[in-house]
């Protein structure tokens, strides 16, 4: 069994090595964008990638580790997130990605995206009731993953749709209509890509992220990324109890 733990810059994973401090011994030499590498971490057998910044970025290196290697399992997605609404989910905070939104995805009408619009699916997988299309969104099984994966939930985990968008939300307006439309908890660039590349392959997919930012806002007090990573090391080692 081998577990791909993924994150998008190498500042990302710093912060996960740094948190393991010694309880995740690692095995090789530290991974550039685009690479990964193998390392054990306590009990597991893991692939340590970079996959570069974006959801291009994250499909190609997930994409080339998968057709490589026949060995994965899972796939962890660790990293930083903006969020929607800092009640829900405070600076700092770890969020567990109960499902993957891609709002660029379909026909662009004066009412907004339609996914449905083209007529084409991502992808489509059977269900217990039969073909299942995949637009804009893929439901993620947090429990199952958690199990099938043996890995421990961190304390105070919350729990909520994460959407992976092209460009960062840069304006209060489009938070606002993002929100309004598809009711994210976060936002962060890779996680649709992994989390498809895993259901294409029927292997569980897990994405945690720690808080760095409002989305849509540039204020200094609205971003904490330090702290982000600082929390995303202590979370990950958690993973690994």
């Amino acid at each position: 069994m081998t577990l791909v733990i993924a994150t998008a810059t190498q500042t990302e994973m710093k912060a996960v090595l740094l948190g393991f401090n010694g309880r995740g011994r690692i095995g090789c030499n530290f991974p550039h964008a685009g690479e990964y590498c193998e390392s054990p971490v306590n009990d597991h057998h893991c692939l340590l990638a970079v996959t570069g910044v974006g959801p291009v970025n994250a499909a190609l290196s997930i994409g080339r580790i998968l057709g490589e290697r026949k060995d994965i399992t899972g796939v962890l997605n660790l990293g930083v997130a903006g969020s929607f609404d800092l009640e829900q989910a405070p600076l700092g905070s770890v969020v567990a990605a109960d499902s993957e939104i891609w709002p660029e995805y379909g026909l662009h009408t004066a009412e907004g995206i339609d996914p449905e619009g083209i007529k084409f699916p991502i992808w489509e997988y059977n269900g217990v009731d039969g073909p299942c299309p995949v637009w804009d969104r893929i439901e993620l099984e947090l429990q199952k993953a958690f199990r099938m994966l043996n890995l421990s939930p961190p304390k105070d985990l919350l729990r909520g749709a994460s959407m992976t968008v092209s460009g960062v939300t840069g304006t209060e307006e489009r938070a606002r209509m993002l929100v309004e439309r598809y009711k994210p908890l976060t936002e962060n660039m890779e996680g649709f890509s992994l989390a498809l590349a895993c259901l294409q392959s029927g292997i569980p997919f897990l994405e945690l992220r720690t808080v760095s930012n409002l989305v849509g806002s540039r204020r200094p007090e609205h971003w904490k990324l330090d702290d982000a990573l600082q929390a995303l090391g202590r979370h990950a080692r958690e993973l690994f109890v």
